[in-house]
């Protein structure tokens, strides 16, 4: 049966009653706690894990919670950053990022809400911690990258004990056409990290979010948005694997400011699937990166002032992209999404199915199962 013959649509608070969803549900579960920019992650035993922010969106705090399959509630939160005030949610492309690693290492990173000083050197850092399955608390927060001016953070990380933290900052002269995109990777779960340059050659837009994806096959790949020329505002795709990397165009745009947008990336059976923003709609693509080739990015259908995908796909193939409607500088928005088939094709979807709080996010994951929860 097709799935949008079947799909079935929630919109809940935190209840139990998220757990009661069929297989082909779309689930919408509102953030714990009245937290905003939620980030969330299925582990392979079902459990529901997310990273939200609370506070003063100039100088808040993260906290984690999760949830396994069955239970009736969200575990108590935790405060994951060890120092107060430390994350920051203006802008809506710069909350925290969460990724399940090996043995359940819950992994999470931060743009900083202020320059540091270390030796008399100013730096923008990007906070990190983990927390182990059986602890009770994060470690404390590490400042990775002495890079300046640094935004867009992003984290991966895989079943083989490799994070991957990503940024862009100032590269070796000042502008956007210069900026870098740089990597801070980990080969034992993030015990130790060693950073290097990504790719400086296309520039970065200054206050874009990246995103990125450590694949089945170990490539790191990266979505984010050039800045050549100051005009070439491209959705770049970029496969990095060893020492040598690839960029790939995904789609063009031109447009002479920054629009602060953000990307979405997901694991797919057949290779990834990637989302980005361009002018006021969202766009879908397939992307291989054994062969750094991609499919035509795909409008979704519909109206509205679009922005900041998030994509799920389940085990079947089938892919949820949600984002957010209305959203802009210091104004919230609802949640809209799309379901769609293993080859892209239109399933079922609404639009302003929720609202979204002020610089808010949403989070779309794909449950064992087969069925998909959006956190807003």
């Amino acid at each position: 049966m097709r799935l949008a013959l079947v799909s079935l649509l929630i919109v809940l608070t935190g209840s139990a009653a998220w757990d009661r969803g069929t297989a082909q549900s779309v689930t919408l579960l509102k953030t714990p706690e009245g937290g905003i920019q939620p980030h969330a992650a299925v582990d392979g035993r079902g459990t529901l894990h997310i990273v939200y922010f609370k506070g003063d969106p100039a100088g808040g705090d993260l906290y984690y919670v999760r949830r396994r399959a069955g239970d009736a509630a969200f575990s108590s939160p935790i405060r994951v950053n060890s120092k107060p005030g430390t994350a920051i949610a203006i802008g809506s492309v710069r909350g925290g990022h969460l990724a399940v690693g090996r043995d359940g290492w819950i992994h999470i990173a931060w743009d900083a809400s202020g320059p540091i000083e270390e030796g008399g050197v100013k730096y923008s850092p990007i906070y990190y911690t983990r927390l182990a399955r059986s602890a009770r608390l994060f470690e404390p927060q590490r400042a990775i990258g002495r890079t300046v001016n640094l935004d867009g953070g992003s984290l991966t990380a895989d079943a083989a004990g490799h994070v991957h933290l990503v940024w862009h900052a100032r590269g070796v002269k000042e502008g956007e056409a210069n900026r870098a995109v740089y990597v801070a990777s980990s080969d034992d779960d993030g015990a130790q990290f060693q950073v290097k340059t990504l790719t400086d050659e296309l520039g970065a837009c200054g206050c874009c979010g990246v995103t990125a994806l450590a694949d089945r096959e170990g490539r790191l790949n990266v979505l984010y948005r050039a800045a050549t020329d100051t005009i070439h505002r491209d959705a770049t795709w970029v496969i990095a694997h060893g020492n040598s990397h690839r960029s790939e165009r995904l789609g063009p745009w031109e447009f002479n400011a920054c629009p602060m947008t953000t990307f979405a990336l997901a694991q797919a059976p057949d290779g990834l699937v990637g989302a980005w923003q361009t002018e006021q709609q969202i766009f879908v693509a397939t992307l291989d990166p054994a062969h750094a080739t991609h499919s035509k990015g795909q409008s979704l259908g519909g109206s509205g002032t679009r922005a900041h995908p998030s994509i799920a796909v389940n085990r079947n193939g089938e892919r949820l992209i949600a984002w957010t409607d209305g959203t802009g500088w210091a104004r919230g928005g609802t949640v809209s999404w799309e379901l769609q088939s293993a080859a892209g094709a239109r399933e079922d979807g609404a639009e302003h199915a929720a609202p979204v709080p002020v610089w808010g996010l949403v989070s779309a994951v794909a449950r064992p199962d087969g069925s998909f929860i959006i956190v807003y």
